[in-house]
């Protein structure tokens, strides 16, 4: 058919990277390319109370339409409870629940950009957005990340020296993806200077912000600055399960609304069961005892999969070390290309994700995404020496072709 039969959005840029690499896999496979949550640390008990309390108090009207912004009393749950430690509470007309935070950012595209706006993402930054927003516009701007985070020097050069105004930037502020790197609380102000001097509103998501490994979490921006230029996207999928599909948006009444007619066109409103089902969850007790034990799980899958790159590619590659969240961000030298060499892996049963996948410079083709979350730790170790086998593989193979 060919694709001049539907509209421009959809030859947009696309990615392979979750088909080849993340979905499409051998069962003897050990895979780092997934950024998946562990199958094995779903609570699957206390789900099945949760789900059982709000049949005993809900009855038949959990089964019915919610509204458009969602359960209110998730959302009251929320605003009371998600930033409590830093003293904020979130009136629940300032929230809306969405189909998991990838809604969230499919909205956000359609509330602010027409085909020639420009948007902001660090970079490497989060393929989710970049797919989403490339729907809308083809003029995603990457704004480069160091170990602390995304570069607030140059992103400012970046705004003072363009001649249109820009909408919007997005930024994982805690333990991002792919880079696992946690923004510094300086660079945090900056943004927010930034964001009032140039006029563009600031998405902050925070999917991995609960799980810290070593270190508090610093505070959102939304802690730190009562602008009404932040908007605060969330969801359940990393510190719950993503088969539930809830997230959230927080934002001013005046963007809220302008999302409530977009959510009405797009689904009229997310799954019911699911948001009570939750509130349930939380308000037994269930969802604080879960996260912590996520993060001693996943602290312990961190350190493992540390020591064995360590142990293997200390001498090829340079990586960040991710104090929460689930990545690893390997940057080889220059002559390396890692889509390649992730084809390679595949051949050795295992995997990872090209880092390439997350810029939208085109650059990156030397970086790898490595994720710990979904392998057991008593694998950790075979699968990193799979990955030097392929390696061995793909520079013996290269060699010819390349300078060392």
């Amino acid at each position: 058919m060919g694709y001049r039969k539907f509209s421009k959005r959809i030859s947009q840029r696309t990615s392979d990277a979750m088909s080849k690499f993340v979905l499409a896999q051998d069962p003897e496979t050990i895979s780092f390319a997934g950024g998946l949550p562990d199958n094995n640390l779903f609570p699957v008990e206390e789900l099945k109370y949760a789900y059982e309390e709000v049949l005993r108090t809900e009855g038949n009207c959990a089964f019915q339409y919610s509204s458009t912004m969602g359960d209110l009393k998730l959302r009251e749950l929320i605003g009371e409870q998600f930033f409590s430690k830093w003293g904020l509470t979130i009136n629940p007309e300032n929230i809306i629940l969405t189909e998991g935070s990838q809604q969230a950012l499919d909205l956000l595209g359609k509330l602010f950009l027409d085909e020639d706006d420009i948007a902001l993402i660090e970079e490497p930054g989060y393929l989710g957005t970049i797919q989403a927003w490339s729907m809308f516009t083809s003029r995603l701007i990457g704004i480069p990340q160091d170990e602390y985070g995304i570069n607030t020097d140059y992103l400012e050069d970046v705004l003072r020296n363009l001649d249109e105004r820009v909408k919007v930037l997005y930024i994982v502020p805690d333990f991002s993806n792919p880079a696992g790197t946690c923004l510094v609380i300086e660079r945090r102000k900056k943004i927010l200077e930034l964001s009032e001097k140039y006029d563009f509103f600031v998405v902050e998501d925070l999917a991995y912000s609960l799980l810290s490994y070593d270190t508090n979490t610093l505070p959102p921006l939304i802690t730190i600055s009562k602008s009404e230029k932040i908007i605060t996207i969330g969801s359940f999928s990393k510190i719950l399960s993503p088969g539930l599909r809830t997230g959230f948006i927080i934002a001013n009444r005046e963007v809220i609304n302008a999302l409530i007619r977009l959510k009405e066109a797009s689904d009229l409103c997310s799954g019911t069961l699911n948001q009570k089902m939750i509130y349930q969850y939380w308000r037994l007790g269930f969802l604080e005892k879960h996260v912590e034990k996520l993060r001693k799980s996943y602290k312990e899958k961190r350190d493992a999969l540390k020591t064995a790159l360590e142990n293997t590619f200390k001498t090829i590659a340079k990586w960040n070390y991710p104090q929460g969240g689930f990545f690893f961000f390997l940057t080889f030298p220059e002559w390396v290309d890692a889509y390649k060499l992730a084809e390679y892996a595949l051949n050795n049963k295992t995997s990872f994700v090209p880092g390439e996948e997350f810029f939208v410079s085109q650059e990156g083709k030397n970086t790898a995404r490595i994720s710990f979350s979904q392998v057991p730790v008593d694998k950790v170790e075979e699968g990193v020496k799979r990955l030097i086998r392929a390696w061995e593989e793909y520079k013996e193979k290269e060699k010819e072709k390349i300078t060392i």
